[in-house]
């Protein structure tokens, strides 16, 4: 069974295993949009890859100097191995011919089996030393890989679909490279009128602007299908245009987000003013931001085996005398183990009341179909854990990439708590479009993100809620 895929196999749902890119260039392969052939060698195949016990003893001899001698050293699984060669054959025929190989924001080039194995490898070696130098998890953050065939052409550029230099969201951004300058022609979407020319540095054997309106016919399609601007890098050959690469463009907005954010902190905070309200972990830090910022709910997460800090959160809440700190419960699997918890709270003088909201965690599946016998226990809300309940859902205690199963229990998990009147809130691990873009569209009541990833969310949610308030675009 193949694990690569070409493009018109694989669409929006499938961003998890093939990465965003990939799947939308995929989806808009099946509208017809003139995408150059290429296919993805996906997450599975670097765990594959990185499991296997040569790359298991590079890597624990070290993220050294020596790293990237060491892995161009390592020869490819060969089950892996057959399937890329495969792949490439189907796309280039009898003949070796040029591909683009992205990944994680850097590229490669290469021409045949033997050059793209090695690109493959280089793109993740570089992949495993920023993950490592972020402290991040080696063999857990996968990487996706596009392979795309080069295309030839007399002209290329890029297509902003809209722009936040543009006075209209009708008009689209079309930029022609020339060897010493650049061409920008502003054009209207829905017709295709050249509107604006502007030219920088020297411009030889310029191009018709005529030749290049049916770039705005494809911003529109672009942003109808995919929701929220992209920019596309094109390329013209004897008339005809080619897409390759494909870049969501994150535009200003002035209004404030129509599903609050939530901020988890570990150390000092600063303005607050957007935000939906705060996470912490450690019990006296949350009761010194309660005190501080009393006009925002601060959630204490109170992590599995870890009572001792109740001493301290019992204090900050009775000496300050705090009515927005509150208390997310430890992750338990059973409707038993919740009523067990909350008489051990009671016991230690802490009980949900009107100045003091208790918030259930949702992390097994069992949480989720017993949802309604949880909530009715007695809680004011549930906080949906992206990472442990991935994992359950998937059985097995490895970090994993979501899949389909977390959407429905997203779904499932909102449905039960608009019956009972509680919130609902999602804590993320990572930032990922098609989840953000499936709580927007259930309309969770908030989204609880790692406060050094806040502004990545932040830009990306300003797209996500343009689709989901936008009545033209299209439900994925």
């Amino acid at each position: 069974m193949n694990s690569l895929t070409f493009l018109q196999e694989i669409g929006f749902r499938d961003a998890a295993s093939f990465g965003e890119e990939a799947a939308a260039l995929g989806d808009l392969t099946k509208i017809g949009a003139p995408i150059s052939p290429a296919f993805v060698v996906p997450t599975s195949a670097w765990a594959e890859f990185m499991s296997g016990k040569p790359a298991r003893q590079v890597i624990a001899g070290g993220i050294g100097p020596d790293l990237r001698r060491d892995m161009a050293g390592l020869s490819f699984p060969s089950r892996l191995a057959r399937e890329v060669g495969d792949f490439y054959r189907r796309l280039s025929g009898p003949r070796d011919i040029f591909v683009k190989i992205r990944s994680g924001g850097q590229e490669e080039r290469a021409a045949g089996v033997t050059d793209l194995l090695s690109a493959i490898k280089k793109l993740w070696t570089e992949h495993l030393l920023s993950v490592a130098a972020r402290g991040g998890d080696l063999y857990r953050e996968a990487q996706p890989v596009l392979v795309q065939q080069e295309t030839i052409f007399d002209f290329s550029g890029r297509l902003a679909t809209s722009s936040p230099e543009l006075a209209s969201a009708d008009l689209c951004l079309v930029e022609v490279d020339y060897p010493q300058g650049k061409e920008r022609l502003v054009f209207e979407k829905s017709t295709g009128t050249l509107v604006r020319r502007l030219v920088s540095g020297l411009v030889e054997g310029e191009l018709d602007p005529q030749n290049l309106s049916e770039l705005s016919v494809w911003a529109a399609k672009v942003e109808k299908v995919l929701g929220g601007a992209y920019q596309l890098n094109w390329k013209l050959w004897r008339g005809q245009v080619a897409f390759e690469g494909i870049t969501r463009l994150f535009l200003p907005k002035s209004k404030a987000f129509a599903l609050p954010l939530w901020m988890e902190v570990s150390g000092d905070v600063g303005e607050v003013k957007d935000i939906g309200g705060v996470v912490v972990a450690d019990a006296k830090l949350a009761a010194e931001l309660a005190a501080r910022f009393p006009q925002k709910p601060v959630l204490f997460f109170l992590e599995p085996f870890n009572f001792d800090q109740l001493d301290a959160f019992r204090e900050g809440k009775r000496k300050v005398g705090l009515k927005n700190l509150h208390l997310i419960l430890p992750p338990v699997r059973t409707v038993d183990g919740m009523r067990e918890l909350k008489r051990y709270l009671s016991g230690e003088k802490i009980q949900r009341g009107p100045n003091l909201k208790f918030f259930f965690q949702v992390a097994y599946p069992s949480n989720v179909i017993l949802m309604e016998q949880f909530l009715r226990i007695g809680v004011d809300g549930a906080i949906l854990n992206e990472e442990e309940l991935s994992r359950s859902l998937l059985g097995t205690t490895e970090r994993v990439e979501p899949d389909e199963s977390l959407l429905w229990a997203i779904k499932e998990s909102y449905r039960q708590c608009q019956l009972e009147g509680v919130e609902l809130l999602y804590r993320a691990s990572q930032v990922r479009d098609w989840i953000m873009a499936e709580a927007a569209r259930v309309g969770i009541d908030g989204i609880i993100v790692p406060q050094h990833q806040y502004s990545q969310y932040s830009r990306l949610l300003q797209e996500v809620e343009e689709e989901r308030l936008n009545p033209n675009s299209v439900s994925r």
